[in-house]
C-alpha cells in the first residue's frame, strides 16, 4: 500500500493540487467517488459510505482532524474536523451504515453533483479533496486513477488500491450477473443504495432537482409525497416531465398520479400487459435511476429495496420508454 500511495505522490502535479506533499506520502489508503447533491451541504451536510469508506474509517466513532481542499477555477483550503459514526439501525436486520460528517465550511459549500471527491487517510489526519467537474485538474485526477478509457482488461481501481480481487465497491463496480441491468464498463461512475432509509428517495429527488431538459418515468407505483413534489417542480420549471405507470396501481387509494396528470403533466397508463412493472427514470436523456425501488413510502420506510444511478451507455431505457410510450397510446 505505501508503495501505491508513493507512485500517486509522483503522478499527481504538485500545482494542480493543493494540499501538503508530506501529507500525500503519509496516506495509508485513498478512495474516490462521484460527490452527489446528497453528500452535499444543501442536503444532508454529511458524505455517504461506501465499502471503500468503511475499510478506511471502520466501524467504531473516530473523530479526526480533516484538511478540505476544492480545486477547480479557484483553490479553496480549509482546515477542520470530521466524524465517522457507524450505527446499526433496527431496520437493517443487524447490518450497520456509516457516513463522514464534515465541517460546514467554503470548500463543501463549492462542491457540486459530479466532482470528483477523493478522502485519504494520512496518519492521523484525513484528506478531503474535492475536484470540480470538467476541469483540468480532474482530467489529470481521473488519468491518474486509471478512469479516462475504461477497459474490462485493465485492473480495476478497487485491485490498485487494496490488493485484492474479492472485495468491490460500488462506487466503482456492480456485480452484473447478480444484478439484471445492462452492462456498464468497469470504471464507469455507479453509484448503489439500500432501503428502508432515505437515500433513493434522497438521490431520485436530488437528480429530478438537477434535470434542466427531461425526465422520463417509468415506475409501477407512485405514492410518494416528496417525489412527486419535485417532478411538479421540474414541470412547472419547465422540464419536460412524462410519466408511464400501471393503469391498476394508477387507480388505488394513495396513488399520485392523478395529482401529477391534473397539473399537466404528460401520463400514459399501461393498457395492453397484464401489469407495467418497470422502476426506472431517465433524466436529461442521459442518466439512469433503476432497482427494484418503487416510488413510494413505503419502500423508503419499511421494504428493503435497492437502487442504482449511473450514466445510460447504449440507449437501452430511452429506447424501451419510447416503445412503451407509443405502445400504450395505440
Amino acid at each position: 500500500m505505501r508503495r501505491l500511495i508513493v507512485c500517486l505522490f509522483l503522478l499527481l502535479p504538485i500545482s494542480g493540487f493543493a494540499f501538503d506533499v508530506a501529507q500525500l506520502k503519509e496516506c495509508s489508503a485513498v478512495m474516490a467517488k462521484k460527490f452527489t447533491k446528497s453528500d452535499s451541504m444543501d442536503v444532508n451536510r454529511y458524505i455517504q459510505a461506501s465499502k471503500a469508506m468503511v475499510d478506511i474509517f471502520g466501524v467504531s466513532r473516530v473523530d479526526v482532524k480533516t484538511n478540505y481542499v476544492y480545486q477547480g477555477a479557484k483553490t479553496i483550503e480549509v482546515e477542520g474536523d470530521a466524524s465517522w459514526r457507524y450505527f446499526y439501525p433496527p431496520s437493517y436486520g443487524g447490518g450497520g451504515k456509516g457516513k463522514l460528517i464534515y465541517n460546514q465550511n467554503e470548500v463543501m459549500r463549492a462542491g457540486r453533483a459530479g466532482d470528483a471527491l477523493v478522502i485519504g487517510k494520512c496518519k492521523n489526519e484525513i484528506l478531503l479533496l474535492i475536484v470540480q467537474q470538467d476541469s483540468p485538474a480532474e482530467q489529470e485526477l481521473y488519468s491518474v486513477l486509471g478512469m479516462s478509457a475504461p477497459t474490462p482488461e485493465k485492473t480495476s481501481l478497487w485491485r490498485r488500491l487494496w490488493g485484492t480481487a474479492e472485495k468491490r465497491t460500488a462506487d466503482y463496480e456492480i456485480d452484473t450477473a447478480a444484478l439484471p441491468m445492462p452492462t456498464i464498463p468497469e470504471k464507469s461512475w455507479a453509484r448503489i443504495y439500500f432501503t428502508p432509509g432515505p437515500e433513493c428517495e434522497d438521490n431520485i429527488v436530488a437528480s429530478i432537482d438537477d434535470a434542466t431538459r427531461a425526465i422520463d418515468v417509468a415506475v409501477y407505483s407512485i405514492t410518494n409525497d416528496k417525489i412527486v413534489d419535485s417532478l411538479l417542480a421540474a414541470h412547472r420549471r419547465g422540464v419536460r416531465v412524462r410519466i408511464i405507470s400501471d393503469r391498476l396501481q394508477a387507480s388505488g387509494r394513495h396513488s399520485l398520479i392523478s395529482r401529477l396528470a391534473d397539473a399537466g403533466v404528460p401520463v400514459i397508463l399501461n393498457k395492453k400487459h397484464k401489469i407495467m412493472h418497470h422502476k426506472f427514470a431517465i433524466f436529461d436523456k442521459k442518466d439512469i435511476e433503476t432497482g427494484s425501488y418503487n416510488w413510494t413510502s413505503s419502500a423508503t420506510q419499511s421494504n428493503a429495496e435497492n437502487c442504482m444511478f449511473f450514466p445510460e451507455q447504449r440507449k437501452e431505457f430511452t429506447n424501451q420508454f419510447k416503445y412503451l410510450w407509443d405502445f400504450y397510446q395505440g
